[in-house]
């Protein structure tokens, strides 16, 4: 028997951040106006920000490769920190899966190859909060326990 978790059931879960004030320094600290961070933690909240902007206030229309990127980018390198147990390194597969998954089918309808008829809407944006602030708090919890800047070399084929 398996205890793996349901992105169903992560989606009815209200939540709120725990790591709030490590993210606002990461942001205000490692996050850069424009262009890739110079370290992980910077680069991480810099992604899944970009990923949340784009669902909610353009409904993934414009998502592209660069987004689904993101997406796999956050999701490995989560996944290879020490920090989280198998359980947390499950639910952030779960999240991650489901918001690229949402993109990509967003990318699909506006390049014409899911018609209007046949478009489900719910499926092209997820738009409330709380899978990103789950996110977050893992990018969090990371500067929490690493506060050192993490080395990350910027990726020259992404261009957002």
């Amino acid at each position: 028997m398996s205890n793996t978790i349901s992105i169903d059931e992560l989606i009815e879960q209200e939540y709120e951040q725990q790591y709030f004030e490590e993210c606002k320094f990461i942001w205000q600290n490692f996050v850069p106006k424009s262009g890739q961070a110079r370290n992980l933690q910077g680069e991480l909240l810099r992604e899944i920000e970009n990923i949340r902007c784009e669902a909610q206030d353009n409904g993934n229309v414009n998502w592209d490769d660069d987004f689904t990127y993101f997406c796999e980018f956050i999701k490995q390198s989560l996944i290879e920190q020490p920090i989280f147990s198998e359980p947390e390194k499950e639910k952030i597969c779960v999240i991650m899966n489901y918001l690229k998954e949402c993109g990509v089918y967003a990318q699909r309808f506006n390049d014409g190859k899911i018609s209007d008829n046949d478009v489900l809407p719910e499926k092209l944006a997820y738009t409330k909060d709380n899978l990103y602030d789950i996110i977050c708090d893992f990018i969090g919890r990371l500067q929490n326990k690493h506060p050192e800047p993490i080395k990350y070399s910027i990726n020259n084929s992404i261009k957002r």
